[in-house]
């Protein structure tokens, strides 16, 4: 893939999008970690969830753990760590909160819910999540963690084209409901 297609506008508060990779079994990760590297999936995911840098991203603790030290905070966006544990040590700057909800309350600008599995599923049926930009990859991977299925309301209202990687070929889709 040469260029990444343009996210559409962010939604506006109250509601908020998922973005999430999965393969064919609906599968997200194993281990806590991704299984398959696609450069043009993190591209993707940076142009989504950065917009004009007042978007927040809102994960689970396990998610933020995974992501390498190097990368945390996710730069140009608001990081909100969902945790029980309000002893929780993070980086100053980066929030928590102990539900799905609150973090939503507190967060401004465009929000997006990227992991894990147990955050997905609670996003899911949340009447405020609108939105899902989902990257489809092909094939199955032996993950451990799934993502939640969604049900009918949920339409495919965008392909935002793909490519292929090392012999893994991927999409781009957006669902609406």
């Amino acid at each position: 893939m040469d260029l990444l297609p343009t996210p559409p506008p962010a939604l506006a508060a109250p509601s908020f999008a998922l973005v999430v990779a999965m393969d064919e079994e609906r599968g997200i990760g194993k281990d806590g970690d991704l299984v398959w590297r696609l450069p043009e999936d993190l591209k993707w995911f940076r142009s989504v969830t950065v917009g004009n840098g007042r978007q927040s991203v809102i994960m689970g603790r396990v998610t933020w753990e995974s992501i390498p030290e190097r990368f945390r905070p996710l730069p140009n966006r608001s990081n909100w760590v969902l945790s029980r544990n309000p002893s929780l040590k993070l980086p100053e700057g980066v929030h928590s909160a102990a539900s799905l909800d609150k973090a939503l309350a507190s967060c401004s600008g465009p929000r997006f819910v990227i992991g894990g599995g147990t955050l997905y599923a609670k996003a899911l049926q949340h009447p405020d999540c609108r939105r899902i930009y989902l990257t489809e990859v092909a094939g199955s991977f032996g993950c451990d963690t799934f993502l939640a299925p969604f049900g009918p309301e949920w339409q495919r209202t965008a392909d935002l084209g793909g490519g292929e990687y090392e012999d893994i070929g991927y999409r781009f889709v957006q669902l609406d409901r």
